[in-house]
């Protein structure tokens, strides 16, 4: 059986962001998780993308100071310069929806069962997952949105669905329409972080 969460016009794809369209995967699978979870994502602005309206704040000086606050070890102890950009670390990620939203939606951990993860979908709750995908010449860093599973007797899990921001990773990215992309439970384990551990996963829990 089939189960997938996320409707097919919840589909957003990075490639059209005015905002750092190679590198929103993060803010972008974010808003499909809201969506799917059936929370209406920031975004007031006129004419802007919520995935685009997220990415600014998480750029914003305000965002600096707070990445300084809580992970202080993202900044180069000789020149107080950031090593990083807020939007590409997760616990900035959790705190920008959560602060724009005003409330707590999104928990990230590092440490979330795959089961845990199965039964957050069924209860209709979304889920961000970040892995490296192997492509023809190189590995990706990526992020993703989870959308759905597939069972067989018994109803073990046998593959996941995701809503892949960039597109196919089976096509080198060549197509870039990332719907509901089927990827088996032995690939799942492999990807997503941990990788090669099959008891847990990074994830943002999106309720």
């Amino acid at each position: 059986m089939v189960f997938n969460y996320s409707k097919d016009n919840d589909y957003h794809t990075q490639i059209n962001n005015r905002r750092l369209p190679l590198s929103t995967c993060n803010t972008t699978s974010m808003i499909m998780a809201l969506k799917q979870a059936g929370v209406r994502p920031p975004g007031p602005l006129k004419g802007v993308q919520p995935e685009d309206y997220l990415t600014d704040f998480l750029l914003s000086s305000e965002s600096y100071r707070k990445m300084k606050e809580i992970t202080p070890w993202f900044f180069d102890r000789e020149t107080g310069k950031a090593t990083v950009a807020p939007n590409e670390v997760h616990q900035m990620l959790e705190w920008g929806v959560n602060t724009l939203l005003k409330k707590q939606v999104d928990r990230f951990s590092t440490g979330v069962s795959i089961e845990a993860i199965i039964d957050h979908l069924k209860k209709g709750g979304g889920v961000v997952l970040s892995g490296e995908f192997r492509l023809k010449n190189r590995n990706l860093h990526h992020i993703v949105s989870l959308a759905g599973f597939v069972t067989e007797r018994q109803e073990d899990v046998t593959h996941f669905i995701i809503d892949d921001p960039y597109g196919d990773f089976r096509t080198d990215y060549h197509d870039q329409r990332g719907n509901d992309i089927r990827i088996t439970r032995d690939e799942f384990v492999e990807i997503f972080k941990p990788c090669g551990d099959e008891t847990v996963k990074w994830a943002h829990m999106v309720v």
